[in-house]
Parts: C-alpha cells; sequence; structure tokens
C-alpha cells in the first residue's frame, strides 16, 4: 500500500508540475488562531495543520474548507497580512485567524478550469497560476479577476517567489520577474528546455532550481549551471546555506555553491524532501512522511509530527508571523 501511495503522488505532482468578501483575516497580537483548530474536524482528517511552538505540537487548521479538496505544489502563501490556500476544486481560501476557519475567496471558473496550482499574496493583490491557462490575479478579494501573462512565454506555472520585495515566477521555460506597474513579466532567465521548479537568493545572488540543474546569476547577469546532471525539484536558502532538494538525495552548500555536500542523514531513504525552512533557530524538512527539524548545526533529524497523522507527505510548509504552517496534497490520502 507505501508504495502505492508513492507512485500515485509522484505521478500526481510530475503531471501538475505540467460568495462573500473575506472578514479581517489578519490575527491581532493576542490572537491565538489554534483556539478553535482541530475541535470542527477529526485530527487524523486534515489537509492543513499549524504549530505555535516551532513544531513540538500540531492542530488541526481545516475547518472551512470542503471535504473534497487537493492543494497542489506552492498552493500556499503568505504576505504581511494574510495566509491563503490554492485549492484545486475551488479556489481561493485566507484564513480567519479570530475564527480559526478558512472564508472562500469567489474565484473565476476559467481558472479552476485551467489547473491551480501556485499561489501567491503580493501587494494586496492575489496571484493564481495554473497548468495551462497561466496566471490570474485579483486587487478586490476575488470580485474580479483578470489574466496577467503579458511577457511569458510558456503558461505552465509552477512556483511564485518572492525575493527582496519583488515577485517572481517560475514556468516551463524559465523565470520571470513581475514588473507590477507596466503590468508585464520580464525574463530573468529563459531556455524552452530548462523547467524552472524554484528560486531563492542568498549572499546578493538569485539561484534556481531546474531540471538541469542549479544555475546562479553571476554579477555580469549571466548564468551559470553551477549543480549539472541534477534534476532539482525545489531550491531555498537562509543566512548561511543554500538547500537544493534533488529526486534523490537533499544537498547544501555553504559557499555559493561552489561545493555542495549530501545532508540525507536521519531522514527516510528513498523519501525526497519537499521543502526546506528556517524558523526560529530550527531547520524544518517537508518530507514526504511528515516533518523533520534539527538545530541548523545539529547532526539529527526529528520527526516533529506530533498532532500530525502518519504518513503525511508535507507537501507545502511556510511561516506566517510566527506560526508554522504544512500542508498535504488532499484529504486522507494517505489512509489505509
Amino acid at each position: 500500500m507505501r508504495t502505492c501511495f508513492l507512485v500515485l503522488l509522484a505521478l500526481s505532482i510530475s503531471s501538475f508540475c505540467k460568495n462573500q468578501h473575506p472578514a479581517a483575516v489578519e490575527p491581532t497580537s493576542n490572537a491565538t488562531p489554534l483556539q478553535k483548530a482541530g475541535s470542527v474536524a477529526e485530527s487524523d482528517n486534515g489537509i492543513v495543520y499549524l504549530s505555535t511552538d516551532n513544531g513540538a505540537t500540531w492542530k488541526n487548521a481545516s475547518a472551512g474548507l470542503p471535504q473534497q479538496t487537493s492543494i497542489g505544489l506552492g498552493g500556499i502563501a503568505v504576505s504581511e497580512s494574510l495566509l491563503g490556500v490554492a485549492t484545486e476544486e475551488h479556489g481561493v481560501y485566507l484564513f480567519n485567524f479570530k475564527d480559526s476557519a478558512w472564508v472562500h475567496v469567489p474565484t473565476a471558473p476559467e481558472i479552476i478550469a485551467g489547473g491551480i496550482g501556485p499561489l501567491a499574496l503580493f501587494k494586496q493583490t492575489i496571484y493564481v497560476g495554473t497548468q495551462d491557462n497561466g496566471i490570474f490575479c485579483s486587487t478586490d478579494h476575488g470580485k474580479t479577476w483578470f489574466s496577467q501573462n503579458n511577457g511569458l512565454h510558456n503558461l505552465t506555472i509552477r512556483r511564485f517567489v518572492e525575493l527582496e520585495h519583488k515577485l517572481y515566477v517560475c514556468t516551463n521555460d524559465g523565470l520571470y520577474s513581475l514588473h507590477k506597474n507596466a503590468k508585464r513579466w520580464q525574463p530573468e532567465f529563459s531556455d524552452i528546455a530548462v523547467q524552472v521548479n524554484g528560486a531563492t537568493i542568498f549572499n546578493g545572488s538569485i539561484y534556481i532550481g531546474t531540471n538541469k540543474g542549479v544555475f546562479k546569476k553571476q554579477k555580469d547577469h549571466q548564468w551559470v549551471n553551477i549543480l549539472p546532471n541534477r534534476s532539482v525539484h525545489n531550491i531555498s536558502s537562509d543566512d548561511s546555506d543554500i538547500f537544493a532538494m534533488t529526486y534523490d538525495e537533499w544537498l547544501l552548500s555553504s559557499n555559493d555553491g561552489i561545493e555542495w555536500q549530501h545532508i540525507q542523514d536521519g531522514l527516510p531513504k528513498n523519501l525526497y524532501t519537499f521543502n526546506v525552512l528556517n524558523h526560529q533557530n530550527m531547520l524544518f524538512a517537508g518530507q514526504w512522511d511528515g516533518v523533520y527539524c534539527k538545530p541548523p548545526f545539529g547532526s539529527t533529524w526529528m520527526l516533529s509530527n506530533k498532532g500530525i497523522p502518519e504518513k503525511f507527505a508535507a507537501t507545502n510548509l511556510k511561516s506566517f508571523k510566527g506560526v508554522l504552517v504544512v500542508t498535504t496534497s488532499e484529504r486522507k490520502l494517505n489512509q489505509n
């Protein structure tokens, strides 16, 4: 059964990597977002879980999301005041911390028909990427939506990334940055043979994870492949390291990608890491069977799954105002 699950989810990921106004959703300084979370739905039937104690415990925070719900890779986003998810069946939801429940944002039918994937919340605008129809955005919480594809050469959207207060989008043919005033995407890296799966910034340089390796933007604005012959499905960084996630191991570089070391030790064999996050001086890894954590300079990974169902594929991992947020791809995906 375990093997079947892994195959099904891997196929699902590869195939994509192909009416009310929300109430106030900003948490107040004394808000306790988990007081009600977990009491509305069974703890083992959640798709979103939150932790307010740096991963020590987790609470189901799926209230308000329909029972039939799927969240793709990159389908979670945060801004200074908002936490949101993009569901494949019903569109966008924002989390209301006062009620500990998700509030639906009206989402245009053509967005859902296009195959919803990643989400971004950037400068009072909601951006949704699709598998077939590019990017849509709304500045009025879903009352109206419009296409935002000017400048894009490929309309399969894989991930949004905010770097140094600028929004980037990863597509099946490159990396683009948003020129918001011109309402246009500017190519930063473009190659019809290179699928860009993620981007990060480290020591002032942009790095992208692609199906052809890790590329770094040089000071002369040229791109160089610093990890060739490796397929990288995501990339991230913190103040000291770059994390490159391949399909068979997790690699780290502390010297601008000149050298890479294997850091898979302690994590399950043959299961790759979806995402890596440094939160309150702890490293967190979203893995096929849950969330793992360790101090940045520690040597042992520990399963950080108290409150999360067993075999929970932690496909998305984010931090929002001191709260850790993790999602899996769909409800009860891991039930036998």
